[in-house]
């Protein structure tokens, strides 16, 4: 099997293939995650927008999901508590007005979120709460008291998108065999008697241009945005429409937010809003406007920033300014709605004999459609293995106790904080004692890129384990160095390509234009 594509949908065909032994080689045409899959809102979620309109098998779905992420990747999972406010006088969001304003208000939520439960299996402390006033100020003292008569809580879970990427390729690579090659970009898929020919083009900055070919018995081509490749020199006819969701980045104190995600009930356009606390930072978004442009330059623009802030003024007393701002498409199935109402649910159509496309989809069932893609090649190929990805651990996964103790133990040792260990392990999971032994054999990797906890012994280890190759690989994506500083990372480049240098053998010219171009990166962003 080729896999065209290396952002999360992909990286989970390519890991579900693979343990099933299939012969796997992945190829993204840019950076692992370098789209979509590190510019979401990081959530984990079944939708509870989607309950309005009665999609309860993508509610179902999304909410298992959990579970199976709770026991296969520890570390990349966090259950997080979501607290829907109630103001008097205000909708709750498309819902009709009568259901959802005034005295009905309380009784229509609390049936929705009953529902939610029970689609998730929620029990005992996972079920949602009511909350009196008095609750929803001490959880978010920034919220605006006027008209607000109480409110709910409801839990969901968040992860790391770009992380979660990066774990479903080690397990694929590291557990499986498979081969993953960023900067490889398909070209061309064509059908030559009984096998598919792949054409592939270095994409990478050193690269030599010169056209390869990988002969497979099956394509899965999950370009997310991007279109997949030709068919036989046929462009494909798959239908799909894109909508772009722009985020801003506040600090957490500036919002007010602590260890709970607040739910923006109402906006101009029926949307729900969502403040997220994720790692130190606040995550406000997310937009969803339709999308025509160029998918590798989307950005936030004017008009985006200003209906964020817009709304979150109405429910926050804040001044604070954002740190940053990042956007993403989603991919939607075609149909006729609104980019806001159209489905998230996904499409696998098969182009040719062997050759499929993965169409929709969203970050909680990525594990589920990469099964479900590779079921259908394997019924193509006529080989009876089912998935086993929801009960075998990713790479990283593990963690406990006594790891922890063992990483604050070794990094006091070398005098650095010992509260550091947590997030080594909220990024690399049981892997982190590859970064403590790397920090304890360069004492020159040892400084922390402030105001951000990471040092540069993270660019070392990612450089050799996680394919990265630029600045951005780890500014942007292994790490949110970048969302973290005022600069966006620009005063620490030169050090990260320094250390890139010295890991991956760079010529002598190389750090200055990687420089450069991290720069070129950021604009390119809005950032």
């Amino acid at each position: 099997m080729v896999v065209v594509g290396g952002g999360v949908i992909g990286a989970a065909v390519a890991r579900d293939a693979a343990s099933r032994g299939l012969s796997v080689a992945l190829v993204e045409k840019g950076d692992f995650a370098s789209a979509t899959s590190s510019r979401s809102t990081k959530l984990l979620h079944g939708g509870i927008r989607y309950l309005p309109q009665m999609r309860l098998q993508l509610i179902r779905q999304g909410l298992r999901e959990q579970d199976v992420l709770r026991r296969t990747a520890d570390f990349l999972y966090s259950d997080l508590d979501f607290v829907i406010p109630l103001f008097r006088g205000r909708r709750i969001v498309d819902l009709p007005g009568w259901l959802t304003a005034g005295p009905l208000a309380s009784v229509s939520l609390r049936a929705g979120l009953s529902l939610y439960d029970r689609l998730g299996g929620r029990r005992g402390a996972d079920r949602h709460r009511r909350l009196a006033k008095p609750d929803l100020m001490t959880a978010f003292p920034k919220l605006h008291p006027e008209s607000l008569v109480g409110g709910f809580s409801y839990r969901d879970a968040q992860t790391d998108d770009a992380r979660l990427t990066v774990a479903f390729l080690k397990t694929a690579v590291a557990l499986h065999g498979a081969v993953a090659v960023s900067r490889m970009a398909a070209r061309s898929i064509d059908q030559a008697g009984g096998e598919l020919r792949v054409g592939l083009a270095d994409n990478g900055t050193e690269g030599d241009g010169r056209p390869l070919m990988v002969r497979a018995r099956t394509v899965v081509s999950a370009t997310w945005a991007f279109a997949p490749p030709p068919l036989d020199g046929r462009p494909p006819d798959v239908s799909r429409r894109l909508s772009k969701g722009v985020h801003l980045v506040y600090r957490a104190e500036d919002l007010g937010v602590r260890n709970k995600a607040l739910v923006l009930p109402e906006t101009d356009d029926g949307r729900l809003l969502f403040v997220v606390p994720w790692r130190g930072l606040a995550l406000l978004g997310t937009t969803d406007t339709p999308y025509h442009q160029d998918p590798g330059r989307a950005r936030p623009d004017e008009a985006d920033v200003e209906y964020l802030e817009r709304h979150v003024v109405r429910y926050l007393d804040h001044s604070g300014s954002p740190l940053a701002a990042f956007a993403g498409l989603r991919t939607l199935v075609g149909d006729r709605r609104s980019v806001s109402a159209a489905s998230r649910e996904h499409r696998i159509v098969e182009r040719a004999p062997g050759v499929f496309t993965v169409v929709g989809g969203k970050l909680s069932s990525a594990r589920l459609i990469g099964a479900e893609a590779v079921d259908l090649a394997c019924a193509r190929l006529r080989i009876d293995r089912p998935s086993r990805t929801a009960d075998e651990p990713l790479v990283g996964a593990g963690i406990d106790t006594a790891l922890r103790q063992r990483l604050r133990t070794g990094l006091v040792g070398i005098q650095l904080p010992e509260d550091y260990a947590d997030d080594l392990i909220g990024r690399y999971g049981t892997e982190a004692e590859a970064v403590l032994r790397i920090l304890e054999r360069q004492p020159d990797w040892r400084g922390l890129l402030a105001p951000a906890r990471i040092s540069a012994a993270e660019v070392a280890y990612t450089a050799l384990n996680e394919s990265v190759a630029s600045i951005g690989d780890f500014a942007l994506r292994r790490t949110n160095l970048a969302l973290r500083s005022p600069d966006h990372g620009r005063s620490h480049a030169r050090r990260i390509a320094a250390t890139l240098s010295s890991v991956l053998d760079w010529p002598s010219n190389r750090e200055t234009k990687e420089t450069a171009g991290y720069g070129g990166e950021l604009s390119t962003l809005g950032l």
